[in-house]
């Protein structure tokens, strides 16, 4: 059953009981009237308290979605904030190392060798060379070489 025809079966035994009231002379005519007015007045009472608690929610629905806009919002400014302390973060670490790096002596550090045992050296007994025989040259002629012209440079 829906609700519609429920109230209109509501209100058609109301009407009916009424007029079985006015018929047996327990109620009067005008009565009867003013329960229909007061009937009336209480449908439109309802009516604007449904009516007024569909406004308050649509408004509650509306400001949570502005709320949920900001708090985004919100988030999204924040989560970016994080983002760059966490570079900032990083960036710091490596400025401290560099600088420990830098406060360290730049001098190398000296490290002593382990001493290995020296070896043993053996002589070689000392042989002479033997003594190749020189070539023979021929001397050559003078000849006169002729004259070039030197070259001109360029100058810049």
């Amino acid at each position: 059953m829906s609700e519609k025809s429920r109230e209109e079966r509501l209100l058609e035994y109301e009407k009916e009981y009424l007029e079985r009231l006015e018929k047996e002379g327990k109620l009067k005519p005008e009565q009867k009237q003013i329960s229909e007015e007061v009937r009336k007045e209480m449908t439109v009472e309802e009516a604007e308290k449904v009516q007024a608690e569909a406004a308050s929610q649509v408004q509650a629905e509306a400001s949570a979605q502005k709320n949920k806009k900001e708090f985004d919002e919100e988030v999204s400014k924040i989560r970016a904030e994080l983002k760059l302390l966490k570079e900032m973060a990083v960036l710091t670490d490596q400025l401290e190392s560099l600088k420990q790096d830098l406060k360290k002596s730049p001098k190398k550090k000296a490290t002593k060798k382990k001493s290995t045992p020296k070896r043993k050296t053996t002589k070689k007994k000392a042989t002479k060379k033997k003594s190749t025989p020189k070539r023979k040259t021929t001397k050559k002629k003078a000849t006169k070489k002729k004259s070039t012209p030197k070259r001109k440079t360029r100058r810049k």
